[in-house]
């Protein structure tokens, strides 16, 4: 018998995973990515020992994410429908890996909102896939699915963990040999409340951003401005992301100091850009610095330019 897995990289879907796999269930897990998370599957392969098949949803993501029919969370976590997406995603791709049903490893209780019992009826009626989700970390408080009917998998073998201790999944974690495992918090960057900051500005300026666009704001200082939206690398890690990006108008870096990379994305308020870039850079204070600025069209010039004060900085950042 073969089941496919939702694989977030976290300690339940490990254990869920693992469970199913201990009575000879098949298990394929399918990480599901988006710009707002991409699970580690180099460390899945490690804990479970098999691959991890990565699907890529942003395309639907976005439109969930938009519009989500359900709402959002505390921030831009639209977590029922994303769940019930990625749900209605590993349905469709049950007849493809020749698998009968999906496991996931949801905890009832253990987030109030979205693992509720409503909730978890709720993601299986709106993926189309009621009676085909096994949760085996809390199957046992809920109520029979079609593979138990079916006799495929055995009601004994399902857990009946809830709330939001952890006690338990650790416990199992030892009995599993899982010794390295990651923190409780989540990978998804929609919780955060300055990513979903930096997410509806977005959303109010684009309508429906690109991938890249949402890529973006995952690194660097964002600043706002006059119709223009600039960004200033923190690191050589996000200078590299910055220089690499395919949706800059203008780019421009320091010539006589070590000084990040910056790009406008929208606008064309350079001065102001290159001003903040200068802060940044190890240049003096109220020190003219040449800046040399990029276009898109493959023009190159040089300018001089002294940085903005704090005051100003703190006025137009996102």
């Amino acid at each position: 018998m073969r089941a496919l897995a939702l694989y977030s990289g976290g300690l339940d879907s490990s254990l869920a995973i693992k469970i199913m796999m201990s009575h000879g269930i098949e298990v394929i897990p399918i990480a599901f990515v988006t710009p707002f998370f991409s699970p580690d599957t180099e460390y899945g392969k490690r804990i479970l020992g098999v691959s991890i098949a990565s699907v890529d949803i942003t395309e639907e993501y976005i439109d969930v994410l938009l519009s989500p029919p359900h709402g959002y969370g505390r921030n831009m976590n639209p977590c029922i429908d994303c769940h019930a997406l990625m749900i209605r995603k590993a349905k469709e791709l049950l007849e493809e890996y020749d698998a009968k049903f999906i496991i996931t490893g949801e905890v009832l209780g253990e987030r109030p909102m979205s693992q509720n019992k409503w909730s978890l009826r709720e993601v299986e009626k709106s993926a189309g896939a009621e009676g085909l989700v096994v949760r085996p970390l809390s199957g046992a408080l809920l109520p029979p699915t079609i593979p138990e009917e079916m006799g495929w998998i055995k009601r004994e073998w399902l857990y009946d963990i809830s709330g939001r201790k952890r006690n338990r999944q650790m416990e199992l974690a030892r009995i599993f040999g899982i010794e390295e495992y990651k923190t409780p918090a989540g990978g998804c960057l929609l919780t955060d409340i300055q990513f979903s900051k930096r997410l509806k500005f977005l959303i109010g300026i684009k309508g429906r951003p690109s991938r890249e666009e949402f890529e973006l704001l995952k690194v660097g200082r964002h600043f706002y401005v006059d119709g223009s939206w600039f960004l200033v690398g923190r690191n050589e890690r996000e200078n590299k992301v910055l220089r690499n990006s395919k949706i800059w108008k203008y780019m421009f870096f320091t010539i006589d100091y070590p000084g990040p990379t910056g790009i406008i994305v929208e606008g064309d308020l350079i001065e102001t850009a290159i001003r903040a870039l200068v802060r940044y850079s190890d240049a003096p204070k109220d020190v003219a610095v040449r800046v040399r600025i990029l276009k898109d069209s493959g023009e190159s010039y040089i300018t001089e330019s002294t940085s903005l004060d704090e005051e100003e900085l703190e006025k137009i950042r996102i």
